[in-house]
């Protein structure tokens, strides 16, 4: 249910709910021709406005500046810490531990950014959380593309049943249980607020590590395009806050 609705008050649902109400008002409820060009006017509103760099740049806004706060409560990372990164989705079912070209996009900007920093840390270890996919899951791939940029594979964990941003707070609490080492929760800008709301309330204590970061293209006219990537943005971060409703109102009470 809750999938749904998300799916219906993401843009593009949006816009074909509201196409669909004008094809009832012009051919079932025969209304005036002014009021469906007032209807038709703000669909067409809408649907500009919502693919527009700068409809989505508003949004990831205050999320990426969340995340940069989180960030900042923390220093650098000190020696024998723990890069806990989230995965952000897969696609289909890989065919094996080495079909890192399954990732999604924000998966692979996770695990380079995370891998990038723990590199330089002396002793630290990249915990993978991802449970999607078949017999080889997102936390797989991850731990195969963190080798393949030259991280020890001893060094990795994975956890390999998290479904959610949720499930990842409460297997990381378990598999960590009884280690002092500092953690770094490693997730894209515009999922970090809602990630480190969880993992807080799961009773953990980490240090935020954002990566993959979004911005506005400059100038008015590119701001004011139309453009693909826009409307993923913006659906990406209604869905980050839709997300932070339900764990306030429902999740977390």
């Amino acid at each position: 249910m809750r999938i749904w609705f998300e799916t219906m008050v993401a843009p593009l649902g949006l816009l074909c709910c509201a196409l669909a109400l004008l094809v009832v008002m012009a051919w079932w409820l025969r209304i005036g021709r002014r009021a469906l060009a007032i209807a038709t006017t703000l669909v067409a509103v809408l649907a500009w406005f919502s693919t527009t760099p700068l409809a989505s740049e508003l949004l990831l806004r205050p999320l990426q500046a969340q995340a940069r706060r989180d960030a900042a409560r923390c220093g650098p990372p000190p020696r024998g810490s723990i890069f806990i990164v989230l995965a952000g989705g897969v696609d289909g079912v890989p065919t094996s531990a080495q079909d890192i070209a399954m990732l999604q996009l924000a998966s692979m900007r996770r695990v380079i950014g995370a891998t990038d920093a723990a590199l330089r840390v002396p002793d630290a270890t990249l915990l993978m959380s991802g449970g999607a996919g078949g017999r080889w899951r997102e936390a797989d791939l991850m731990a195969a593309l963190a080798q393949n940029l030259g991280f020890p594979a001893a060094r990795i964990r994975r956890d390999r049943d998290a479904r959610t941003t949720f499930q990842s707070a409460v297997d990381v609490k378990r598999m960590l249980a009884g280690n002092p080492a500092p953690r770094y929760l490693v997730t894209s800008a515009d999922h970090m607020p809602r990630a480190y709301m969880a993992f807080v309330h799961a009773g953990q204590s980490v240090c935020a590590l954002p990566v993959d970061f979004h911005s506005l293209p400059r100038g008015p006219f590119a701001a004011l395009t139309p453009h693909l990537y826009a409307l993923t943005h913006t659906t990406h971060a209604l869905h980050e806050y839709l997300g932070i409703v339900f764990y306030r109102l429902v999740k977390f009470e």
